[in-house]
Formats: structure tokens, sequence, C-alpha cells
């Protein structure tokens, strides 16, 4: 179960106004994915999430639509189509040319369940 309290808490010390923005109007999602997600973006900058293509090779399938609550980075090549919703990504890896790059805002219009989508942590 996740705790509301605690991710508002952690939202006071977020200086970047976006990111603040994202948290919050994910936190007030009925869905547990979308309220996991915000409190995986709430944590402190230690625990950054950073993933590279090599790992996304190993842990997913091709077509899988995945969401990486932090930053991606374009280290070894996308051996299989995905689709990628991070909240930063290096232009190395936006111009990959297996990943179809989105916003979290936009994965959550396209599906507001949360159904489907892997979070890589």
């Amino acid at each position: 179960m996740i705790i509301k309290r605690r991710i508002s808490k952690r939202i006071e010390k977020k200086t970047n106004y976006q990111l603040r923005e994202l948290i919050i109007f994910l936190k007030k999602q009925k869905s547990e994915f979308w309220v996991r997600a915000a409190q995986l973006l709430a944590r402190p900058r230690k625990k950054k999430i950073i993933v590279n293509f090599e790992r996304l090779n190993d842990i997913t399938n091709s077509n899988d639509i995945i969401l990486i609550p932090g930053k991606l980075l374009a280290f070894g090549n996308l051996k299989h189509p995905l689709t990628i919703s991070c909240y930063s990504c290096s232009s190395a890896a936006k111009s990959q040319k297996n990943a179809k790059i989105t916003s979290i805002e936009n994965l959550f219009k396209i599906n507001p369940s949360g159904k489907g989508i892997k979070l890589i942590i």
C-alpha cells in the first residue's frame, strides 16, 4: 500500500516546478499504477532512476509499453521496438530508431488505468 501523505512531504523538497506538478497530478489518480509512479518520481535525488537501452533489451519484449520514472540514457542499442515514456531523456536516446519516446502525461492520456504498462525501476 502506498501512503500518499509521504509523497506530499517529499514534494515539498522538490525545486523543479514541472516535476512537482507532475507528481501532484499522478498522486491524485485512482489507479495504483500511477500513484506508484508518483511515489518513484518523488524519491530523493540519491535514489534517482537511470536506465540504459542495454538494460531494456534484457527485461523487455518487442512492442512493450514501458514507463521509466527517471532518466533514459542511450548506452547500447535497442534490439526491438518499444514505446518508452520517461521523465527525462538524453538527446542521443531520442534519436534511437526502435524507440518511440513520449512524455508521462501523454502516456497517461492514452492509458489512464495503467494496464499493460511495465514500470522499470
